[in-house]
């Protein structure tokens, strides 16, 4: 799981630095290096056969989709439930004239760059790595930076996959990001996702997915307010809800108190009794 809420402690402690407006540093790939006709190309290409297959295997539906704006900054929030959600929002954002890797990008574990091959097609892809579990400033500033130059940034704000498929509760790292920089944020629902690919599944499974957008909103009744753990929290419950307005009822609660015990790092309704 990555810990936002302290990566923008230490940023807050950084002496101010500004990102680099001209260079995304963590990148795995510069936007500049994708922003050519042979990437336009095979970005087309990739949505048009991700469309067909969610589409014919998966009937999938979209609704909402006109809440995404055309023109950054601005956050999608959305919640965690399997490696499919990537490319499944990827392919309804890009839908919207945004395009992976060079005015769109995703957050992604750390460990996946590890993996053969897969390194370079995150970086198409546009998914940077975060560290879990430590401070990983680099990925802090280029979250920054990607909202600096106008950009769309998904993000999972539970940090991490739920395995029962229920909303956990959001890192208010999260929402201190988009109070200090007045960043609009763009809510999705994903539905189904914990069917077709759960966690330990090899094989994806031919099940009915949906992904629901709201309404664009932003925290501003928290711009001019002290940012204490306390009003922190509270933004990242207002958070929450706009995420569980799109989902199912079952899925609008906490993790049961045991998941946490059951799965280990889950942020369920255990960890809200302890915060």
């Amino acid at each position: 799981m990555y810990n936002l809420r302290v990566m923008t402690e230490h940023l807050d402690a950084s002496d101010n630095k500004r990102a680099d407006a001209h260079t995304i540093g963590g990148l795995l790939i510069p936007p500049e290096e994708l922003d050519k006709a042979w990437h336009h190309a095979a970005i087309r290409a990739a949505a048009m056969v991700g469309n067909f297959i969610f589409t014919v295997f998966f009937r999938w539906k979209v609704e909402g989709l006109e809440f995404v704006p055309t023109q950054g900054p601005a956050l999608v929030t959305v919640n965690h439930l399997s490696v499919m959600d990537i490319p499944t929002l990827g392919t309804a954002l890009i839908r919207r004239g945004w395009e992976p890797g060079v005015n769109m990008f995703t957050v992604s574990k750390e460990e996946l760059v590890h993996k053969p091959i897969l390194p370079r097609i995150m970086g198409w892809l546009g998914m940077f790595p975060i560290h879990r579990n430590e401070v990983d400033m680099q990925a802090m500033r280029a979250i920054l930076t990607i909202l600096k130059r106008g950009a769309l940034l998904g993000i999972a704000p539970e940090g991490t996959r739920s395995p029962t498929g229920h909303l956990q509760l959001f890192q208010p790292g999260v929402a201190k990001i988009a109070i200090q920089k007045r960043v609009p944020i763009v809510p999705a629902g994903l539905i189904g996702m914990e069917k077709v690919l759960p966690i330990g599944a090899k094989l994806p499974r031919l099940t009915p997915i949906a992904i629901h957008f709201g309404p664009m909103y932003e925290l501003s009744e928290y711009y001019h307010q002290e940012l204490t753990p306390q009003v922190l929290e509270r933004a990242a419950w207002d958070m929450r809800a706009r995420v569980a307005e799109l989902l199912p009822e079952w899925m609008r609660e906490l993790p049961p108190a045991d998941a946490q015990t059951r799965f280990g790092s889950v942020r369920s309704a255990a960890s809200a009794s302890h915060s």
